[in-house]
């Protein structure tokens, strides 16, 4: 049983970080001259595969909705109450996770959505994502010479410049509810801690 949901967590982790890439230098810059003007552009999304895209998200939502099976399972196994229905009930970010889920596995849902909401998945695309770290004075930088159109980059502290997949949840009537990789993160952390208030060890 351990086995199985330690396989299934590992899953998940390397679905989330497929998300992102520390490639950045390898998206170039296009450049475009006349006896005018100088104009230069970057689209860390230029050549990706929407179908690519939508089945890597398909991926880390289906290895985070399916821990609530898996957890339950272990408890079960253990005679433990499982609390894994209340956390989808009481996080929004797991909810949508979960309806996303079910969306994609019924084509439509049956029962009420966890989050009151009929999700969809929209926009998905690579944007250039700089985070900073967690100690004080932490930064990340990218920046671009207009001129020749080379790029730099630095970071301290945990700072770090990434190509990340993200897109939009939105409802059914196309209102915008949550950014879909913050969402997944979100999801990704609270299902940890319903992990490990449960006794499974994490990997």
């Amino acid at each position: 049983m351990l086995d199985l949901l330690d396989k299934k967590i590992r899953q998940m982790h390397a679905a989330l970080g497929s998300l992102s890439s520390d490639d950045v230098l390898s998206v170039k810059p296009t450049i475009e001259i006349t006896d005018t003007y100088r104009f230069i552009s970057i689209d860390f999304n230029a050549g990706s595969d929407p179908v690519q895209l939508a089945n890597m998200a398909t991926l880390l939502i289906t290895n985070i909705a399916s821990l609530k099976d898996h957890l339950k399972a272990w408890c079960k196994s253990k005679s433990i109450p499982f609390n894994g229905d209340n956390l989808i009930n009481s996080n929004n970010s797991v909810a949508l996770i979960h309806d996303l889920w079910n969306v994609d596995k019924h084509a439509e849902l049956s029962s009420k959505p966890r989050s009151g909401k009929i999700p969809k998945l929209i926009n998905l695309s690579k944007v250039l994502s700089l985070s900073t770290g967690t100690e004080a004075g932490s930064f990340t930088s990218y920046s671009m010479d207009p001129r020749t159109g080379q790029v730099t980059m630095s970071s301290s502290g945990g700072g770090s410049t990434k190509i990340q997949l993200t897109g939009s949840i939105v409802d059914q009537a196309g209102n915008v509810l949550a950014d879909f990789h913050t969402t997944c993160s979100e999801a990704v952390t609270a299902w940890e801690k319903e992990l490990a208030a449960a006794g499974v060890p994490l990997p």
